[in-house]
């Protein structure tokens, strides 16, 4: 097998925003230092592409005076550290959060970028995650602060998308999939075998194949969108005993300590007896 690395480190400081890739990268039982989180609301329930696809070009970037926001042809925004006020109670698919809005300017600059009436907030503690099926059982009752759907890290290889690519009539880059961690030197779909992946100061531990959403149908450099590449996936990525629709690109990963994860780290794997 040929060397096993670090290609890609992504995240998403607001949920639904366009990716920062980073040279390095803090990792929790929560996941990824400063991914997701911040939410955005609309009418009080939180939002993502699918319910406002504007989202896409909103870019987030952490700098040592708070998070910087970019939108296209709007000025650039500085949210500082301090929190604003109470928010309300947001319904998670794993939980309920309680929020701490980040304020009206934020909140104006949004909606002018948005097009839409939007509040930003984060929650305001971690709380328990409740995900009551075996393939999460790595993560049922852990505590979560971060606007994740279900687990903390979202891994992809960048061979699987090759062989993907070679099916579609037009290629789509690995941004549809929102990854966390992109590996380098895996065969196609060999992470779906995975048990362990060991890297240099943190092993993280395989849970269950991501069941892609429309999102992935999504253009993240344009308005465009299509049926692709899920209808293509949906013909050969199909799970049976699913929890969210059964199609299958990249898996989920546990972090059960803490450590940094840098790009080019080698990586070791330990796969399970059915791989």
């Amino acid at each position: 097998m040929t060397d096993i690395s670090v290609a890609d480190l992504v995240i998403y400081p607001i949920k639904g925003s366009r990716g920062s890739s980073l040279e390095t990268v803090e990792v929790t039982s929560e996941g990824f230092t400063g991914d997701r989180v911040f939410t955005v609301t609309r009418d009080g329930k939180r939002v993502a592409q699918k319910q406002i696809p504007r989202l896409k070009y909103l870019q987030a970037v952490w700098s040592k005076n708070g998070l910087e926001l970019n939108y296209p042809g709007r000025k650039s925004f500085l949210l500082e550290p301090q929190s604003s006020g109470p928010g309300g109670q947001l319904m998670s698919i794993t939980r309920t959060v309680a929020t701490i809005d980040m304020g009206e300017a934020v909140a104006n600059w949004l909606s002018h970028c948005l097009e839409e009436t939007v509040r930003l907030v984060k929650a305001a503690s971690a709380d328990p995650l409740a995900v009551p099926l075996a393939e999460f059982k790595l993560i049922d009752g852990m505590k979560q602060a971060k606007f994740v759907d279900i687990a903390p890290v979202l891994l992809t290889n960048e061979a699987t998308l090759l062989d993907l690519n070679s099916r579609l009539s037009a290629p789509v880059l690995m941004n549809r999939f929102r990854p966390n961690l992109v590996l380098r030197g895996l065969l196609a779909y060999q992470e779906d075998a995975l048990q362990q992946l060991v890297l240099p100061t943190v092993n993280l531990q395989n849970m269950v194949v991501c069941e892609r959403c429309a999102v992935t149908t999504f253009s993240q450099e344009s308005d465009l969108s299509s049926k692709e590449p899920l209808q293509t996936l949906s013909r050969y990525r199909r799970r049976e005993n699913h929890y969210a629709g059964g199609v299958m690109f990249g898996t989920y990963l546990a972090c059960p300590g803490k450590g940094t994860i840098s790009l080019g780290d080698r990586v070791t794997l330990a796969e399970s007896s059915q791989g």
